[in-house]
């Protein structure tokens, strides 16, 4: 699935992405120096999708863990254990990479230069992928933020986003078909929240839909679908049902779009309670229908990073419970999840922080 993308960046009451940790040690090419225990914990859920073979590996973009030494990086490692199998992009004072997704043998990520002023002339960013054995990495598409490759390989998709404003291109690369979806246009040179975040970007198993989430603040987040060479504006996009009814006030927003084997899609949906105690479900909705919910994540702190792949497999990161803590990495292919990895904490590792997860 293209990930949360996946997904990330807020608020409790948003899924943002955010950080989690390396264990000390590990480098380009080495295996982490022990496999962590998976460990079952309590949660409820309702049956999964079909399980299906598990995908052997995800890849993980590392913060470093002090600020000003790097950029985030990719790593690739193991879905049964959470060890660190291998680096993918090396770490940078200029540049940060962010999964996006595993497809085809290739990890795709997102790029973006480090502590450069926006202005003309600016390095931008830009997509790339690199193969899940490692080597150079090759450009695939300048100029966007979020990227998708369709199931079947003959369409994809992806974000831009200027000074003016922000849309979704689609290529249809077998007839080169094109169409332009315009997400949001800049209403005021100084308006504050510009430009909106847009992460998520996935297609339909039909190869003619996608979703996508729609961030315009840490805490108002949607996920939309549309129709992938019929859709103009935003203004033909659809949502489920509301994730909150008015008469609990409470604040809700969607994250994670990925569409299910059968053309059913799934997101997270974070509740804020007045309260303030944060509750974070995995849902599955299909128009016409109620949306329903697959899985209630473990208590404590919400996903930070999740993926999701068509069959219904999914793996997140939970971020401390206090700071310096550790992060913990997490499986669920139906029934109860699996903790499948205690990351090292703060301090204990060059590495605290993860800003993607892409299985």
């Amino acid at each position: 699935m293209d990930t949360l993308r996946k997904a990330c960046r807020g608020a409790a009451a948003a899924l943002a992405i955010a950080s989690a940790a390396l264990t000390a040690g590990c480098s380009a090419g080495t295996p982490a120096p022990a496999p962590a225990t998976a460990h079952p914990v309590a949660a409820t859920s309702s049956p999964a999708a079909a399980a299906g073979t598990v995908p052997p590996v995800f890849a993980a973009s590392f913060a470093p863990a002090e600020a000003g030494r790097g950029g985030d990086r990719i790593g690739l490692l193991s879905s049964r254990t959470g060890a660190l199998l291998r680096w993918l992009t090396p770490s940078s004072s200029r540049t940060t990479d962010q999964a996006l997704s595993v497809r085809g043998g290739w990890v795709y990520f997102a790029r973006d230069p480090v502590n450069v002023e926006p202005g003309p002339g600016s390095p931008g960013p830009a997509i790339w992928r690199v193969r899940v054995t490692g080597g150079p990495p090759q450009l695939v598409q300048a100029g966007a933020g979020d990227y998708a490759v369709s199931p079947g390989g003959r369409a994809v998709a992806y974000v831009t986003s200027t000074d003016r404003t922000v849309e979704i291109v689609a290529r249809n690369l077998a007839t080169g078909q094109r169409n332009t979806i315009v997400l949001a246009t800049r209403p005021d040179p100084r308006a504050g929240n510009w430009p909106p975040e847009v992460s998520g970007l996935t297609w339909a198993g039909d190869e003619a839909h996608l979703a996508v989430q729609f961030q315009l603040t840490a805490a108002i987040s949607s996920v939309l679908t549309f129709g992938a060479f019929t859709a103009a504006s935003i203004g033909d996009g659809r949502t489920g049902p509301p994730p909150c009814p008015a008469a609990t006030h409470d604040q809700c927003v969607e994250s994670g779009p990925a569409y299910l084997a059968g053309g059913t899609l799934s997101y997270v949906i974070q509740r804020l309670s007045g309260g303030g105690a944060v509750r974070a479900s995995l849902v599955a909705w299909r128009p016409g229908h109620p949306a329903t919910t697959l899985l209630s994540f473990p208590g404590g702190p919400p996903p930070q990073s999740y993926d999701i792949t068509a069959q219904g497999q999914a793996i997140w990161a939970s971020g401390p419970a206090r700071p310096k803590a550790p992060w913990t990495i997490w499986r669920w292919t139906g029934g109860t999840p699996v903790k499948i990895a205690t990351l090292p904490p703060r301090g204990a590792s060059a590495y605290y922080g993860i800003g993607a997860i892409a299985w």
